[in-house]
């Protein structure tokens, strides 16, 4: 099984990391290719939660159906796909230090011998993804967080 993982720490407290992460109509300013992630099945925020997701990939969009099969609030996300692409992932959030938090992305490909074969020819391709995706998140998550400055000195 094909398995890629990814680390970063974002300057604020968890639970404004893991609030920005499970606003679902911001996952496309920060997932790669991601173009659309919205619930379907009148369940959010929870094990049993069902989303679709378009991913553009160029000259291919994929389509997938996803399953919330782990759910720890500011401690951990986990999905498996139901339909399209095959795979499961898992993120945990964990407090470092007072104001920083450290997210563990791990995702995993699910299938066959050729669904295998396939992740591993696009493995490199994956986890720069799969960084970029985790870069732009703590990015994002800064910009997102970030309070106001007051106009008294």
């Amino acid at each position: 099984m094909v398995s890629i993982s990814s680390t970063a720490v974002i300057e604020r407290p968890v639970g404004q990391v893991f609030a920005y992460f499970i606003d679902y109509d911001r996952a496309p300013e920060w997932a790669f290719g991601l173009k659309h992630f919205k619930p379907i099945n009148g369940i959010e925020y929870q094990v049993g939660a069902v989303y679709e997701g378009l991913v553009d990939l160029g000259p291919k969009t994929l389509r997938s159906t996803a399953e919330v099969i782990g759910w720890e609030a500011d401690r951990l996300i986990a999905f498996k796909s139901l339909a399209g692409f095959g795979f499961s992932s898992a993120l945990r959030f964990s407090p470092e230090g007072e104001n920083h938090t450290r997210l563990d992305l791990e995702a995993k490909a699910e299938g066959g011998a050729v669904a295998q074969a396939v992740a591993r020819t696009l493995e490199p391709l994956i986890l720069m993804a799969l960084r970029y995706s985790t870069e732009r998140l703590r990015q994002a998550c800064l910009r997102a967080t970030d309070a106001p400055q007051s106009d008294q000195e």
